[in-house]
């Protein structure tokens, strides 16, 4: 009997087990099935509508980006606020706090569902209490090239985006390169269209003041005259009479001078009368003022002192007029030949001084607020691409020419090489400031990005800042540009293949990136 009382304990202690093993188990999957259910529920798909489904009838941050604070990151994949994506930052949670599983935010911050919220202005979400990491390419949320390019179009020179590559080895196998920026010395220069010409204050027009016949040419175009050299002799009918007159001129006076000496001795011994001295005088006068309009008519033509002295020496009023160079320059310019009829204003000889010249500039108005004589200037033509041409801004323009609408401008060159001739077309570079001396990187390495410069900078192996900058307008030759903020010497570039990165950059934007499983 004992020993059938001790099994039918044994047994009964076995079903007791049993089945307090059976509860347990199902406590457990309760309890289990209650968190997935939570979890799902909290981390399910919020309501996503159209603009004009929304419930508070004029679109809200889910509907409308523009309804979405300033600066609050937003995550693309769950469709909530990145700081409110406990799938992506589960540490961000706070506990206690009634989160509004429909739209995506605490459910003191829906205005949505809570529409007063929004009116007493309330409704403005704290700040996170940490950062928030992506964790898919472990860097800050806020800097993640690859999940936040949208924010690439608010930096400032000097900030940027980060981009991990999967592979630091395939992006040198595909060509990417890195180096440091070099230092290079340039210039802010304006750009303008430029013509050269002679400088109009060193040209004259050789012309007859008489009508005559060429009767002899002494000189040809491209030949170098010294002041004073003769050019060429007119055959002028009208120079011969004026020097009739002339010597007629010199006759009277020195006829009347004699008179009034004669008429002063018989003054003096009582002879003759007061008047006729006094008659002598004023007749010698107006022979004087005769001989010096006489003679100024002669100077007018071209004839100097030595040239009437010889005149009244030879006594003969020839009908040669002389066209003498007025200064040293070289021929440019010869439009008539001998036995040509020529008048006073017909141009025989243009005269130019091509010490200097001029290089006529046709500048943008926006930038001719800028300029000032004394600025240097370059000048680049292609059918002189050797030479080099340096002048002196000397003067701009007051107003707008009607025809091209631009400031014209004029600068000199000094000691031009014989290849600037008038008439070559080019282009001109105004220095407005001093040489600097910039950070210029490959002009390769820049890439826009919503139309603005981007270089990107290498900080790990696998890590690169997509990093904003400033480009300076200074000159730094054919295949760099300056830098004029953004950049550090020190900082290693891609200097070859950034567009490789570019596209790293970008792709989320082409449907990869971190809303890929």
């Amino acid at each position: 009997m004992k020993q059938k009382h001790k099994l039918y304990q044994a047994l009964l202690l076995g079903v007791i087990s049993i089945f307090i093993a059976s509860c347990n188990e199902k406590n457990d999957a309760s309890a289990n099935d209650s968190t997935k259910e939570a979890e799902i529920t909290e981390n399910s798909e919020i309501e996503v509508h159209a603009t004009a489904d929304c419930p508070t009838g004029e679109g809200c941050f889910i509907c409308d980006k523009s309804k979405r604070e300033a600066g609050r990151l937003w995550c693309k994949e769950h469709d909530r606020y990145e700081d409110r994506c406990f799938i992506c930052h589960p540490d961000v949670k706070e506990k206690g706090r009634i989160y509004c599983k429909e739209h995506g935010v605490y459910e003191d911050e829906c205005y949505i569902c809570h529409p007063e919220i929004k009116k007493s202005g309330a409704s403005k979400a704290p700040a996170p209490k940490s950062q928030l990491m992506c964790k898919e390419h472990n860097v800050l949320e806020h800097e993640c090239a690859i999940c936040q390019p949208d924010l690439a179009s608010g930096l400032k020179p000097g900030e940027s985006l980060k981009v991990r590559v999967a592979s630091p080895e395939a992006l040198s196998k595909v060509g990417v390169e890195v180096s440091r920026p070099s230092s290079s010395t340039g210039s802010v220069n304006i750009e303008a269209y430029c013509t050269v010409d002679y400088n109009q204050n060193k040209v004259a027009k050789i012309t007859p003041l008489a009508a005559g016949i060429v009767k002899k040419i002494e000189v040809v175009p491209g030949q170098f005259v010294k002041s004073g050299s003769v050019l060429g002799i007119v055959h002028s009918p009208d120079l011969a009479e004026m020097k009739s007159k002339f010597l007629t001129a010199v006759a009277a006076e020195k006829l009347a001078n004699l008179k009034v000496f004669r008429e002063q001795k018989l003054a003096k011994n009582r002879i003759s009368a007061k008047a006729d001295l006094e008659a002598a005088e004023a007749a010698w006068n107006v022979a004087t003022v005769e001989l010096s309009a006489a003679r100024q008519r002669l100077t007018n033509l071209g004839l100097d002192q030595s040239d009437i002295d010889q005149m009244i020496g030879d006594g003969k009023p020839t009908s040669l007029l002389t066209l003498k160079a007025p200064f040293s320059g070289t021929i440019v310019e010869r439009d008539v030949s001998v036995g040509e009829m020529v008048k006073p204003g017909d141009s025989i000889f243009v005269i130019a001084d091509l010490s200097t010249m001029w290089l006529e500039l046709s500048v943008p108005v926006r930038d001719a607020a800028e300029l000032k004589t004394g600025m240097p200037v370059s000048g680049i033509f292609d059918d002189i691409p050797n030479a080099q041409i340096t002048g002196e801004l000397i003067w701009v323009a007051s107003a707008i020419d009607p025809k091209t609408r631009r400031v014209l401008a004029r600068a000199a060159v000094i000691a031009p090489p014989a290849a600037l001739r008038k008439g070559l077309y080019g282009r001109a570079k105004i220095q407005t400031k001093k040489p600097e001396t910039f950070i210029s990187v490959p002009t390769g390495s820049i890439q826009m990005i919503d139309n603005r410069p981007f270089v990107f900078v290498r900080e790990a192996p696998d890590l690169y800042a997509a990093t904003r900058v400033e480009l300076s307008p200074a000159n730094a030759g054919s295949n760099l540009t300056s830098v004029a903020g953004g950049l550090d010497g020190d900082d290693m570039i891609v200097s070859r293949g950034s567009y490789i990165m570019r596209s790293e950059f970008l792709k989320s934007l082409l449907g990869a990136g971190c809303v890929d499983d």
